[in-house]
């Protein structure tokens, strides 16, 4: 033998399983922090990806823009793309249909969010992109690639060539006007009086310090908020600070909980050879070469470890990544994506798994080493001799017979590996925890959808009059629609007028009114007080109500007990904006609860123009229902309480109107069209086909096509939720692991105790009593301290979410009871595949010294 340090070989090779599961600790713990750091770098890509389809690529704009700042701005060395657009006039294509041709730079097409459904972007002036659901009704109907006379930007007839159709925008389809755009040359832009201008900053240039100085140059500036907020170059300073803590925080428990599980795993081995060592010292050892022994070990574990770590993360990654390829979705809304490989995350990881490693190798050999070799050979490893205290809280496991009270006297003897094991424990439910939290509330500000999401078509038939509104869509057409493939369901639309909802005063939250500035009217009927606030106000149809029964906080969704109670359903949160500060806020309007009583009212000031009733016309109803959000349309209103009925409720309103309101509130609600939703995966184009062949039939009969934008936000939704539910699997599966190598550990380094316990007399029933209780007790103590952290770090995260969106604080309840369920029952099961082993091995070996 050359040195002591050779014996670092000889060691790993006869203790194979606790090398292993040393090695294992590092696998998982290097494997931990480079895929949730590829992940969350994902997830920060998938978000400002999404941000940049939505918002456009710019990062600031004017509108109202001139010739001369245009100039400015091309030649200005901060910039990298500056994009022009200058708006057009309308043209008329008849009564109903218009189209505006707008021209834009080259640059601009990159930098607003327009998108191309198929075709190209124009190449010349003479050349347009429309949306495709205008073009039946272009003059001269054109196929695509054919040609249509439009009025041009300049107010004058023009022939252009369609090159290529834009996805089609749902607020256009309503309006019944659509966008087109041509080619704008770079020296017209130049000559422009008026045009809007698009800007982007060159790579490396600090965008939120330069921002102000743009400011400063017109008055219809506008950043891209959204974009600028997930690039880390908010205009609000406040925003960069909350991200940067929020990234800060979760970056620091992952390493904490790296450095933990190695830590961890390192440690109780290291302790319980400290008789080793001690003899080791005897035979002439030195401080300097038990140290030196303990880190060539440590250097061995991580060479093998920490590679396997990084192929363990990467490979997984790229495993979920060619499954949602190979299923067709777009990651990150690209045609092809290829994982990227991060050398900063991969060498972080590297570099935390060594620190970690020789940190968990260096403190337990310190240790070791200035262990007296008399002290360390007299006693049993790691065996040491209770402490007596006169004052003591008996434990509550002494109540479980022999086993109970080893094991509280074990727990009480051994109490750095106690703590050691439970800290454990700790970190993985802490971690389960604040994740959860933090990626529930991020998927809530981001990524969270309703059923509106899975509304492909929509199909309008009315008509409007002096008389009222006429309906040409039929129940069977509901019915024919519904009956086609690939349709999922079938919504029927009705007419909606202004309704009020008089709230009662007791039951309006103040924290609205004084955060918000809003002033309610007040109303006065009889000895009753109540606040008049706008209502949006919708009518439901029976489908529409079982699918927002799914939202429901309490009562019911069901329209035949709303009839009969004479009830409707609300929903009282709202996402506003505060009064001192830019970011929205979402908070309850009001504080009604099922079986409260509110009064729907004609608005005071509908009509103007005709004669004004002596007295308010409502009608009072139940709270029947309350959900959590919209089912359809936006999920929060702004400042209206949402209200949605049965038409029997609002036949009760509409037969209390007075005869020159008749044309606005009929006797029967108005059916003028219906929303039709697409199941997963289905063919939108038959669908599509059958849809315009029923609104030619109909007198003003259009269809509504959002079935492109509808499959990417679903797409975008699933990806997102299968990020997330990932990222929480790989968090539970590593914080399970975590617990299981540990206690483990620790049980096998104990083998000869046990051996002695037993050749004392105690049975093997007693034994694994023992042990399954001391795995019980640490999966419920490092349980509570877990719960106890993780609320406090999740409220921290809060604190900062709060300042990026004002939002009322949940209890993290999910994450803590299958945090806290599973650290109990992994406590309890780790302990019992050791315990098999050792009651299966000779009581003799479990007695040799090096056991």
């Amino acid at each position: 033998m050359k040195s002591y340090t050779s014996l670092a070989g000889r060691y790993l090779k006869e203790q194979r399983k606790r090398s292993i599961l040393t090695i294992v600790g590092i696998v998982l713990s290097v494997a931990l922090i480079s895929a949730l750091g590829t992940m969350g770098q994902s997830i920060q890509d998938n978000l400002l990806q999404r941000a940049i389809y939505e918002y456009g690529s710019y990062h600031f704009a004017y509108s109202e823009a001139d010739s001369k700042l245009y100039g400015e701005m091309k030649n200005n060395a901060l910039l990298d793309r500056v994009g022009a657009i200058h708006d057009g006039p309308k043209t008329k294509l008849d009564d109903t249909f218009s189209i505006q041709v707008n021209e834009a730079s080259e640059e601009a097409f990159g930098l607003v969010p327009l998108h191309l459904q198929e075709g190209q972007w124009p190449q010349s002036p003479d050349e347009i992109v429309v949306e495709k659901w205008i073009l039946p009704y272009l003059p001269g109907a054109p196929k695509p690639g054919g040609e249509t006379e439009l009025t041009g930007p300049d107010g004058k007839p023009h022939r252009y060539r369609i090159s290529g159709f834009l996805i089609n925008s749902a607020a256009d389809q309503h309006s019944a006007s659509a966008s087109a755009y041509t080619l704008m040359r770079a020296e017209k832009a130049a000559s422009l009086p008026e045009i809007t201008l698009f800007m982007t900053f060159r790579p490396g240039v600090d965008i939120s310090d330069h921002l102000p100085e743009f400011q400063s140059k017109s008055e219809t500036f506008s950043a891209n908020n959204r974009v600028l907020s997930y690039m880390g170059e908010s205009t609000n300073d406040n925003t960069n600070k909350a991200l940067t803590v929020i990234f800060g925080t979760l970056i620091g428990l992952v390493v904490l909980s790296t450095a933990a599980v190695i830590y961890n795993a390192f440690h109780i081995s290291v302790l319980e050879r400290i008789r080793q060592f001690g003899l080791l010292r005897t035979l002439g050892a030195t401080p300097g070469q038990i140290r030196n022994l303990v880190l060539r070990e440590a250097t061995t574990l991580a060479l093998i470890g920490i590679p396997i770590g990084l192929l363990c993360g990467w490979g997984a990654l790229w495993l979920v990544i060619w499954l949602m390829v190979a299923n067709g979705f777009q990651i990150l809304q690209m045609e092809s994506f290829q994982l990227q490989w991060h050398n900063w995350i991969m060498g972080g990881s590297v570099a935390v798994g060594l620190v970690s490693v020789y940190l968990a190798a260096w403190l337990p050999a310190r240790k070791a080493s200035r262990v007296s070799p008399v002290e360390a050979v007299k006693g049993a490893g790691s065996i040491v001799q209770e402490s007596v205290r006169r004052s003591r809280f008996p434990s509550l496991l002494q109540g479980f017979g022999i086993g109970g009270k080893m094991a509280a006297k074990n727990i009480r003897r051994n109490r750095t590996k106690f703590r050691i094991t439970t800290f454990s424990v700790v970190v993985s439910v802490t971690l389960f925890i604040v994740f959860h939290y933090f990626i529930r509330e991020m998927f809530e500000m981001t990524a969270a959808s309703n059923e509106e999401d899975r509304i492909a078509f929509s199909v309008y038939g009315y008509e409007l009059s002096q008389n009222g509104t006429k309906s040409f869509v039929t129940n069977d057409m509901l019915k024919k629609i519904a009956a086609l493939p690939g349709v999922d369901n079938v919504y029927s639309i009705y007419q909606t007028p202004l309704v009020n909802a008089w709230i009662p005063s007791a039951k309006i939250n103040p924290d609205f009114s004084e955060l918000t500035g809003t002033n309610f009217e007040t109303v006065v009927q009889g000895s009753e007080s109540y606040q008049e606030a706008s209502a949006y106000f919708k009518l439901y149809d029976a489908a529409r109500f079982r699918e927002a029964e799914r939202y429901l906080v309490s009562g019911t969704t069901d329209p035949q007990k709303l009839d009969q109670d004479n009830a409707v359903v609300i929903v009282q949160t709202v996402k506003t904006g505060l009064r001192d500060s830019e970011k929205p806020a979402i908070m309850e309007l009001s504080r009604l609860k099922v079986g409260d009583k509110l009064k729907l009212a004609v608005p005071d000031d509908y009509g103007a123009e005709k004669p004004r009733a002596k007295e308010r016309i409502a009608i009072e109803v139940t709270v029947g229902g309350i959900l959590s959000q919209n089912p359809f349309d936006a999920r929060y209103q702004r400042t209206d309480l949402s209200v949605i009925a049965t038409e029997g409720i609002y036949e009760k309103l509409a037969k209390l109107v007075p005869k020159e309101l008749e044309a606005d509130y009929p006797a029967r609600a108005s059916l003028i069209g219906f929303d039709v939703a697409l199941a997963d995966g289905a063919d939108a184009e038959p669908v599509r086909e059958q849809l315009n062949v029923l609104a030619r039939t109909i007198p003003n009969g259009r269809v509504i096509d959002v079935a492109a934008n509808q499959k990417e936000a679903r797409q975008f939704t699933l990806q997102m939720q299968i990020f997330v539910y990932g990222f929480l699997t790989v968090i539970g599966l590593i914080g399970s692991l975590n617990i299981i190598n540990t206690v483990q550990t620790n049980l096998l380094l104990r083998r000869r105790e046990f051996g002695l316990l037993q050749a004392v007399g105690m049975t093997g029933g007693q034994l694994k009593r023992m042990a399954t209780l001391e795995g019980v007790w640490m999966g419920l103590i490092g349980g509570f301290w877990g719960l106890v952290a993780g609320t406090a770090i999740s409220y921290f995260l809060y604190l900062q979410l709060d300042e990026l969106q004002g939002m009322p604080f949940q209890f993290p309840w999910l994450g803590a009871l299958v945090a806290c369920v599973f650290a109990f029952g992994v406590g309890l099961l780790s302990v019992q595949g050791p315990l098999r082993r050792m009651a299966k091995a000779n009581l003799i070996d479990e007695l040799r010294e090096d056991g």
